[in-house]
């Protein structure tokens, strides 16, 4: 009797634990269900974690931790290789580093994952660019307008690079791309007025550059009219010009310096002389106004503050032959011959050919 109540018991045991593991068990759907909540949250974690590191990144570049951003962006590349930004935002790092092969190779990358990220082709030519390769980065540029026949900053750094190289046909098309483009792009009309100016047709200059400032009337541009006057001739609407260029910026060194030489060649010597002070007083640095203040007292024979302004000239811009040239007439005058004919010689050397003639006429 014994015997079967403990059957009894034992099959009961038994049975109630199949009930339990019958009650526990998934069936497939449910599983994969389960499974795809877990896979779910394990992405939305890898995600999360390739956020927070991205974002570091930007943090980092933005704080100019070029090397840190770097780093960050590493990491979210290991963990998403096909992470585009994260590549994009690498090259950029490495271009403020001017690591500039390392930067053309990420933007490589990025442009190979998506081809229609165009700022990538873009940043390559910038890097080409600063890499001195011109001709590479006007390719570069050429590869892209025809992906994107209206990045107009595209064309127009193709022009400048045409403009560069004194290429101003080459450059005129390309302002002209981007003008088509942007018809109020300013830098694209001021420079193409420059390309004009440089082959002497002064008209389609001065047109471009009245519509770049009509579009962007900012100093400099200003001042490139008056000089597109002063090389046709029009001398009192290059004063006018550079005085309206003076007005927008009173801190425009530039356009006091080049009002100045207008007066010096009318013969005005006291306004000269007052906007070459000027030119100086906001920049103490710049030779051409120190240079042209020195013409200033040599003509008033005031050599030892002409020598003063030569001396600092010649301190700045060791190679600059007509400094040198002009220190070497002034030191004659203050009898340092021996001063004069050194100058002579070495601007010469750089190419100064009258500078040979002083040297033969007062050293040999």
């Amino acid at each position: 009797m014994k015997k079967n109540i403990l059957t009894i018991l034992l099959t009961f045991n038994f049975m109630c634990a199949y009930a339990q593991d019958i009650d526990t068990t998934l069936t497939l759907e449910e599983i994969q269900f389960r499974d795809s909540v877990a896979i779910i949250n394990s992405n939305n974690a890898l995600i999360q974690e390739m956020q927070e590191l991205y974002n570091l990144g930007i943090e980092s570049f933005t704080s100019s931790k070029f090397n840190k951003a770097i780093t960050f962006f590493k990491s979210v590349i290991s963990l998403d290789s096909t992470n585009v930004d994260a590549y994009f935002n690498k090259g950029l790092s490495h271009m403020e580093l001017k690591d500039y092969q390392l930067a053309i190779s990420d933007f490589e990358s990025t442009f190979g994952l998506d081809d229609s990220y165009f700022d990538a082709i873009f940043n390559i030519a910038k890097c080409h660019e600063l890499l001195n390769d011109n001709e590479r980065a006007i390719r570069t540029y050429d590869s892209l307008l025809y992906l994107d026949p209206n990045h107009a900053e595209a064309a127009y750094n193709q022009g400048v690079l045409y403009y560069l190289q004194k290429d101003y046909v080459n450059a005129i098309k390309a302002y002209s791309k981007a003008i088509k483009i942007d018809s109020y792009y300013a830098y694209a009309l001021n420079d193409r007025a420059s390309c004009f100016r440089a082959l002497e047709d002064y008209d389609n200059a001065i047109a471009d550059y009245f519509q770049a400032i009509k579009n962007n009337p900012q100093a400099f541009i200003f001042n490139n009219l008056a000089s597109a006057y002063r090389k046709a001739g029009e001398i009192d609407q290059a004063i006018n010009f550079y005085t309206k260029a003076i007005d927008k910026d009173a801190n425009y060194e530039i356009a006091y310096n080049n009002r100045g030489a207008i007066y010096f060649e009318s013969k005005k010597y006291e306004e000269a002389l007052k906007d070459f002070k000027k030119a100086i007083e906001i920049n103490s640095d710049y030779v051409m106004a120190l240079s042209n203040r020195a013409a200033i007292y040599h003509l008033q024979e005031n050599y030892s503050a002409a020598l003063v302004d030569l001396e600092k000239a010649v301190k700045l811009q060791p190679d600059n032959s007509t400094a040198l040239l002009n220190r070497g007439i002034t030191r004659e005058m203050l009898r340092d011959i021996n001063g004069a004919c050194e100058d002579w010689q070495k601007a010469y050397k750089l190419g100064m050919e009258i500078a040979n003639r002083y040297y033969i006429n007062n050293c040999e």
